[in-house]
């Protein structure tokens, strides 16, 4: 047997033979090797980099939001408004009221007749009975609550129970509420309310100023969801009754800062400062809206009519203004519209008074009310589409590039404005907003409640067993099927499992991609070993002529695939190191951009790298690159070292 080191002489002499050959050998298969190592390298590192993102969001978490399921019945309501024995007792209890309203009228020697009343059930097309849905007297909604206020809303205890089966982690709410009916929370422009009549169709679709708070929706957020979008220290915000905590969408801040929206076309570095500062500047941020009780509202609208009847007749002679004219308030103090002429008799001024202490008996508000409600910026979530229009509503829904896909898989959603729990709970003060957050249940199919509930879970599978196995689909008859079930359950907020599942996805197709290099790597490597152990039989003939073992010839051809799969192994590393840091060069600063939009986090620092190490699977591609080189050397060898020298020399 020969030295190891006329081994390695011979194997060297090997490479140098066909240098061409060679170089091409290793450029092809370093080329494919390194596309791996590319890949690997920015792979690894966007998912590395994007699960930094969502350990301070939500989009590393399992929420699911669960409600009941919808009645399946679709006579149910209908058969609940016919109820014979609910129509019986709404006509005695409005001939009751009816009776009532007649006798206070008389007392107060104004006018009141049933005709003008609307009764709580009407005539349907068949000619049966059933209540009245606009109920103006109440009586309907209070039958139905008193019918449905005995049976939970939810059963809370029951969804606790089924969660732990699918082993949740905690059960949140949050509470949703609405100004009161009938008032009104404007926005102010430039520290102005903007009084529009709203019967006025010209006036009503002016540019009104977009409101910075949505108060069809005040939502009590608790900490699970609010506290990865609260600023420092709250963004300064104190308990002390003054204002209202709140975190709002960046865009929502943008505008109440007077900042432009970017363009499309703006730069990372552009967006990256622009979130700068707006986070720097939400902090400390206060604004204020004016809210309007129904009363007040109706005294607004009744000046800006009055102003523009009064305006349209001031030539004509016979035209006589009002007894009482109202006019609007300062549009910068939030106050009720003014008195600014009154010529109402003495026995007017009677009979209006006891029409205010009527209908204030009988359950109206009849004293306007207005004040400013100041809010603080507490936190920042993700933007939130500015939609205004049907239109744009179905554009926002098109993703224009790659980049909109991205963002709709990666953002957080749902959040929008919310009130944080943990601070609402602080203020001194809640019963003067009380008219804020108000909540009125309709008791239409059973008894209902304000409250949103969550089930957190500490895996994405067991998030969608439970949904699999526990929750319903509306279909299109408005049934829920499967039926039985007695859940509505979706994923909430982010899109966390199809995350998960294309980190799955990705690191599955690299598998793949290296089988395929390997295969292809293999067919280069042996078409060149091959052709080199061909081209060296007379050679190889002659050292067996001269003593050489198989083992030698073997040792030797081992050695130089060895050689020449550890100089692809370097070149490939090389190669998909270089171009994984050209790629984060180039886009690092993009990505990053995207990436604090769509997440939504506040620590800025945090970027996205797209050079990132996995060992393992480094080591296994190098590996692989080894040992597709011994493969590929296999069965030319076998058949070289199977063949008679002799033979050899007499082809040659």
């Amino acid at each position: 047997m020969i030295k190891l080191t006329d081994v390695a002489i011979l194997s060297l002499t090997k490479l140098r033979a066909r240098l061409v050959r060679t170089a091409i050998t290793i450029i092809l298969a370093s080329l494919l090797f390194g596309i791996l190592v590319t890949v690997s390298l920015v792979s690894t590192g966007i998912f590395h980099s994007i699960n930094d993102f969502r350990k301070d969001g939500l989009t590393s978490r399992y929420i699911v939001s669960v409600s009941n399921a919808p009645n399946d019945n679709p006579l149910a309501l209908q058969n609940t408004m016919r109820d014979p024995a609910l129509v019986t007792e709404a006509k005695k209890r409005y001939e009751k009221l009816v009776q009532a309203k007649t006798a206070e009228a008389k007392k107060l020697n104004i006018s009141y007749s049933q005709i003008n009343d609307q009764p709580p059930y009407k005539q349907t097309e068949n000619g049966s009975e059933s209540l009245a849905l606009n109920d103006p007297n109440g009586i309907t909604r209070e039958l139905l609550k008193e019918k449905f206020s005995t049976t939970p809303a939810f059963d809370d205890k029951n969804l606790s129970e089924i969660a732990k089966k699918y082993h949740a982690a905690k059960l949140f709410s949050e509470q949703q509420f609405a100004i009161a009916k009938g008032s009104s929370l404007a926005p102010l422009a430039d520290g102005k309310e903007v009084f529009r009549e709203t019967s006025n169709e010209t006036s009503a679709n002016a540019n009104n100023p977009q409101p910075p708070v949505n108060s069809s929706s005040l939502t009590i957020t608790p900490p699970e969801i609010s506290n990865p979008f609260l600023l420092a220290n709250d963004g300064g915000w104190q308990p002390d009754g003054k204002s209202l905590p709140i975190i709002l969408p960046q865009n929502t801040i943008e505008r109440l800062l007077a900042m432009d929206k970017l363009p499309d076309s703006a730069s990372a570095r552009q967006k990256l400062d622009r979130l700068k500062t707006v986070r720097e500047r939400a902090s400390g941020l206060t604004f204020q809206m004016c809210y309007r009780n129904d009363v007040s509202q109706t005294q607004i609208q009744q000046a800006l009519q009055q102003q523009r009847e009064i305006s349209a007749n001031k030539n004509k002679k016979d035209y006589q203004k009002p007894s009482l004219i109202y006019a609007l308030p300062d549009s910068a103090k939030c106050e009720n519209a003014r008195i600014a002429s009154d010529t109402r008799t003495a026995e007017e001024k009677k009979q209006d008074a006891n029409q205010k202490l009527f209908d204030s008996k009988f359950g109206k508000n009849t004293e306007p009310s207005s004040r400013f409600i100041s809010f603080k910026i507490v936190g920042v979530s993700p933007t939130t589409e500015d939609n205004l229009n049907p239109e744009q509503i179905q554009n926002s829904q098109q993703a224009r590039n790659a980049s909109d896909i991205i963002n709709n898989l990666l953002k957080t959603d749902g959040i929008g404005q919310a009130i944080p729990r943990s601070l609402y709970n602080k203020l001194p003060n809640k019963a003067d907003y009380a008219d804020v957050f108000t909540y009125t249940p309709l008791y239409l199919f059973g008894n209902e409640d304000n409250i949103k509930r969550y089930v957190e879970f500490t895996s994405a599978k067991d998030a969608q067993k439970f949904i699999d196995e526990q929750s319903c689909t509306v279909q299109y008859d408005n049934t829920c099927q499967p039926k039985g079930r007695q859940y509505q359950a979706t994923l909430a907020f982010s899109n966390s499992a199809a995350i998960d599942d294309m980190q799955r996805l990705v690191n599955s197709w690299l598998s793949y991609g290296m089988i395929g290099v390997m295969i292809l790597a293999a067919i280069i490597m042996w078409t060149t070993i091959g052709r080199t152990i061909v081209d060296g039989r007379h050679k190889t003939a002659v050292f067996r002529a001269i003593g050489f073992k198989r083992i030698d010839i073997t040792a030797i051809y081992i050695l130089y695939t060895i050689i020449l799969s550890t100089f692809i192994a370097i070149c490939a590393a090389v190669i998909g190191f270089a171009c994984a840091h050209i790629l984060d060069n180039q886009f690092s600063l993009d990505l990053t951009a995207q990436a604090q939009y769509s997440f939504g986090g506040l620590d800025l620092a945090k970027r996205i790298n797209l050079v990132g190490y996995d060992w393992n699977q480094l080591l296994a591609i190098i590996t692989a690159c080894l040992v597709t080189g011994l493969l590929s050397v296999v069965l030319p060898l076998i058949r070289n070292v199977r063949r008679s020298p002799i033979q050899d020399m007499r082809e040659e």
